[in-house]
């Protein structure tokens, strides 16, 4: 069963992110743990865990999944966006032998096969080819949301960031 790993919450000006991440980071409030604010693509992304989890359910309840990992980006300068969901990424089976984000033969089998299964699919490769955590993507169209990103990766955004801060 495809599981989410984690949600994009985008935010609209450097202000809005700046306030967010702060609030988040409330002493007084343990229900947010920062794992990583670094600069990516020229930006500020601060990713969290959650001590309680984003719960989502189908609306027919064939489907119930918990999301534990919120990353929030600052828009690029010159990028305004609305603030609001931009993206949701799905760890794909097939990577129980991916114990590196590192880009190899893996991960390039991996999502191109998942591709292969599902040629229907309008899918964006720009990302492929990304040193570390390659992914590919398409967007859905969700009611109350917009056009949203829908990505596909093989190790979950929490493990990528434990391999990047540890600096292996």
């Amino acid at each position: 069963k495809l599981q989410a790993d984690h949600v994009c919450y985008r935010t609209d000006s450097l202000e809005q992110y700046t306030s967010l991440v702060e609030a988040l980071q409330c002493p007084d409030d343990d229900n947010f743990t920062l794992l990583v604010e670094s600069e990516i693509g020229g930006r500020p992304i601060a990713t969290f865990k959650l001590a309680e989890p984003i719960e989502i359910q189908s609306a027919d309840s064939s489907y119930h999944h918990s999301i534990n990992v919120v990353e929030i980006p600052s828009p690029k300068e010159g990028s305004p966006y609305e603030a609001g969901l931009e993206h949701v990424e799905f760890v794909i089976g097939g990577s129980t032998d991916c114990k590196s984000p590192i880009n190899d033969d893996t991960h390039h089998e991996v999502l191109t096969s998942w591709m292969e299964r599902y040629p229907e699919v309008s899918w964006n490769t720009k990302a492929l080819r990304k040193q570390c955590n390659p992914d590919i993507s398409t967007k859905l169209q969700i009611r109350d949301y917009g056009k949203v990103s829908i990505k596909f990766h093989l190790m979950p955004l929490e493990e990528v960031i434990e391999f990047e801060v540890g600096g292996s």
